[in-house]
């Protein structure tokens, strides 16, 4: 099931027919929780991110302002974290992030994008999101 929430005005059937969709095909991919929440608000510089909160098991946010199209990567991209976090080999802290068992501390720390994109959550991330991406696309067109 998945359940969607807007911070804004911005409902767009479109788009959520996008994301079902794609979330469809993905958790027949890999494994993902059959609830999940996503949450359509403006998140400034981000397109997307996973809510690594215990109160919000299954929530991922897309920037609201995302066309249908754009929001396809993020969308893949966070489900892929979803993965992670189910799986057990992503979760947080109130001061860091543990990625299988080990743990890295983000409390005071200045991390950049590029800093970022160099933890091993993103970097499984990175060497996942385009093989999944060209599996979705495919079988969505297979189905439409």
């Amino acid at each position: 099931m998945i359940r969607f929430i807007y911070a804004g005005d911005r409902f767009d059937r479109d788009r959520e027919l996008v994301v079902t969709n794609i979330i469809n095909i993905v958790s027949t991919l890999i494994d993902i929780p059959e609830y999940i929440e996503v949450e359509f608000r403006s998140l400034k510089s981000l397109y997307g991110e996973l809510l690594l909160d215990p109160r919000f098991k299954s929530r991922l946010r897309l920037e609201e302002t995302l066309s249908s199209k754009e929001i396809i990567v993020p969308l893949i991209h966070e489900l892929i974290h979803l993965n992670q976090v189910h799986a057990g080999r992503l979760k947080a802290s109130r001061i860091g992030i543990y990625w299988d068992g080990k743990f890295h501390n983000m409390k005071n720390k200045e991390i950049t994008p590029e800093v970022w994109a160099n933890f091993p959550w993103e970097r499984d991330v990175a060497q996942k999101q385009q093989k999944l991406l060209e599996n979705v696309l495919k079988i969505g067109l297979e189905k439409g």
